[in-house]
This record gives C-alpha cells, structure tokens and sequence, in this order.
C-alpha cells in the first residue's frame, strides 16, 4: 500500500482566506441601522483589527524584499511590485517595506501591534526611536527603552508619543546629558527641516487659487496662531473685505446689483476651514510689503493698473502687474 500525502493549507493562508469570507459576510449597508454605541464599538474592534492585519502587512513585505521576488519577477523594486499588484500606491508599499524592516529589529512592538495593542504610526514611532538609539547602546537598555515606550503609547498622542522618544535615552542617561541630547536633535531637526520647505500654488481659473506648502513645525505654529486670531469669531472687522458684502437684485431688475452693508459673508454660520481660508486671505492681504525683501531690484509688491473712473468711481476692472484682473473695490 501506498500512503497518500495531502497537503493542508498554511495558517497564514487560511487565515487570509477566512478574513476574506468573514468580510464576505457583511454588508456595508448593514451600519445604517445599528445604534450609534454599537457602531462606536464596532468601530473601535474594526481599528484594532486593522492594526493586527497591517502587521501581518508589514512582515510580508519585509520578507518580499529580503526575497528578491521583485527582481525575478522583474519589478525594479518590492514597492513597485506591491504597487502594481494592487492599489497603485507606490510611496505606501515603500512605506510599508521601510516599517517592516524596522519593526524587524523591534520584535516586542511588532507583537504588540500584532495583538492589536498598539497602532501602525505607534509602532513606527517606537521602532524608529530604539532603532535610531546610538551605538553604544546595550541591548538591555534598548530592550528597557522600547518597553517604556509600549507602556507610554496608551497614554499620549502620536505628537506627544513622538516628543517622548525623544528623550526616551533618559532611561539609562543623566539628566544633563539627555538634554544635551535632545537639544542637539531638535537642532538637526530644525535644520533638516527648513532644507525640506516647499511652496506652490496654481490658479484655478475661476478667480481662487490652491496650492500647498511645507513648512519647519515653529514656522507652521506662528502661521496658525495669526490665522486664527485673525479670524477669531468675535473680530468681526473682517465684514470690510471684498468677500464680506453680499450683493441683492434691484427690484426693476435692470442694473447694477447694488450693496447690501447689513449683511456679510463673513459671519459665524462659516465651517471653520472656510474661516481660515478667509483669515489667511486677510493675512496676505495685510504683509508689510516696505519691509519686504526686494526681488529682482524690486520691492515685494504688486503694482495695481486703473484709469481714473475706476479710482474715482469704482466702475471698471483693474490690472496687477503680474496680469491678474480684479475688481474696482479690491483695488481701491
């Protein structure tokens, strides 16, 4: 007689495979009528379930890459393989082979992150910080570091809990030493960080315009408390811009629409995002443009075009230096 091998299936492929059927199961429709605290908890189950599957993630493509299934297959990298498998997120996979290969050197957080006890940015956070530990370090002092970070996860923000890895070498330094070390952190931080400012903007075309910048973290901090003192709900002063006033039909019909002083777009019903955006407008609007670097041999200003009628009158349109059309009230 002759013994018959069957194969069984991996746990990780099973595993797959049943989460697949197990979200076969339910139907997106299906949160509309639950209670809101059930949906809460679901909720909350779902956000742990995700960071236990994101780690099972990350150790994929860290032995994808240690493989060298990428070049055999052809790809010019495991991201791009992952990428072009699914999703098409090429500096996601990067980001995900990066973590796997730090969460390599950080088995504690990855079993944490694993059970669900931690989430994927805290797991980074913590593998980043003991990973970036100086050389001297011992192995029982990482070990030490990396689980005071564990216990500190629960208790702060990614913000706070990325400022505490900072200073995570107070666990075996001087006080005086760690200073000295997180000062001179912060200072390759800061320095690293205006190296990597950026700005663009681009017109819409129907008179607004987007764009997008980076700035070093103090920088950000002092453009956001000027936004938002600007555009605080009690300073109302902003009713004077060029948005503010809104505009009503004559009764005739024939005309101009004229002013209506009473009323403003600028008032409390604003989502706040839109009241930034106005703060911001105002913001720009208000730069002290005599004190101003020059550029090119000229001061950092616009120069507005209009003939008499629009600066007597307010009835015709006027030119920017740069080409810009505006109104007559936003020029005068």
């Amino acid at each position: 007689m002759s013994a018959v091998l069957v194969s069984f299936p991996d746990p990780l492929s099973g595993g797959v495979t049943a989460i697949e059927n197990a979200l076969d199961t339910m139907p997106i429709g299906g949160w509309a009528g639950l209670e809101a605290s059930l949906v809460r908890e679901l909720a909350t189950r779902m956000m742990r379930a995700e960071a236990r599957l994101k780690a099972h993630q990350l150790a994929a493509a860290r032995v994808s890459e240690a493989s060298g299934l990428a070049k055999e297959s052809g790809a010019t990298s495991t991201a791009a393989l992952l990428a072009g498998a699914f999703g098409g997120d090429r500096r996601e996979a990067e980001s995900m082979v990066h973590r796997g290969k730090a969460l390599e050197t950080t088995p504690t957080t990855e079993e944490a992150l694993a059970g669900g006890q931690i989430g994927a940015k805290q797991a980074g956070i913590i593998a980043d910080a003991v990973n970036d530990l100086p050389d001297d370090v011992t192995p029982a002092q990482k070990q030490a570091c990396e689980k005071a970070l564990l216990d500190d996860a629960p208790k702060y923000n990614l913000k706070d809990l990325r400022s505490r890895s900072r200073r995570i070498t107070d666990q075996f330094k001087p006080a005086p030493e760690v200073d000295q070390d997180e000062n001179n952190s912060l200072e390759d931080e800061e320095r690293k960080a205006w190296r990597r400012s950026e700005f663009w903007m681009n017109a819409n075309g129907d008179g607004t315009t987007s764009g997008g910048f980076r700035l070093p973290d103090a920088q950000a901090e002092m453009l956001d408390a000027a936004i938002k003192a600007i555009c605080a709900p009690k300073r109302d002063h902003l009713r004077d811009h060029p948005g503010a006033k809104t505009k009503t039909q004559n009764p005739g019909g024939a005309g101009k629409d004229t002013d209506t002083s009473g009323h403003a777009f600028y008032d409390r019903e604003l989502d706040w995002r839109t009241r930034m955006g106005v703060g911001f407008a105002a913001l720009c609007s208000r730069l002290p443009g005599h004190l101003l670097p020059g550029r090119s041999g000229l001061g950092a200003t616009l120069m507005v075009r209009l003939d008499y009628d629009t600066l007597a009158n307010g009835v015709k349109a006027a030119t920017l230096s740069t080409g810009t059309r505006i109104s007559a009230s936003q020029a005068h």
